[in-house]
């Protein structure tokens, strides 16, 4: 049972990339999906406790961090913040956060915006628009980190 969510996870991620890339645009049932069985393979690997712990802190600092972004876009950039961030991309941070224990969800966060950050100063030339599909970069990584963590069984992501 397990195994099948963990493969309808990746590839609902896969899914999301592919649309976030060609259309920047995802439908919302995908992060809904993407949620439920992320929050449910999580719950499984958790005491009910630490699961709604682990949950409360990665909201409370995705919340958080989206004032920040709103405070910067608002007084640095003057422009909207829907114009400076999709809600594809709030989204993709709330799935993660219900996802994964809070170590993991922050060294998977910080490494998927530097992932993110990386891949669309090389792909960038070949875009048609010129937009970060952050969610989309975000679900490749870590599509990427869980197959290649399966493949060789570095950590288990819901331990540390």
């Amino acid at each position: 049972m397990l195994v099948v969510l963990k493969i309808i996870y990746t590839t609902v991620l896969g899914i999301i990339s592919y649309q976030d890339l060609k259309e920047r645009k995802v439908t919302v049932l995908l992060f809904l999906l993407l949620a439920l069985v992320g929050g449910y393979l999580f719950y499984t690997a958790q005491v009910f406790e630490v699961f709604l712990i682990n949950t409360s802190i990665n909201i409370s600092f995705i919340v958080m961090l989206f004032f920040l972004v709103l405070l910067y876009v608002k007084v640095k950039m003057n422009v909207k913040i829907s114009e400076a961030m999709g809600l594809g991309d709030v989204l993709f941070f709330l799935v993660l956060a219900i996802s994964f224990p809070t170590v993991t969800f922050l060294v998977l966060f910080s490494c998927s915006l530097f992932f993110s950050l990386l891949l669309f100063l090389v792909v960038k030339p070949m875009l048609k628009i010129k937009t970060v599909p952050l969610a989309g970069f975000q679900a490749l990584f870590l599509s990427l980190v869980i197959l290649l963590n399966w493949i060789f069984n570095f950590v288990n992501l819901y331990a540390i």
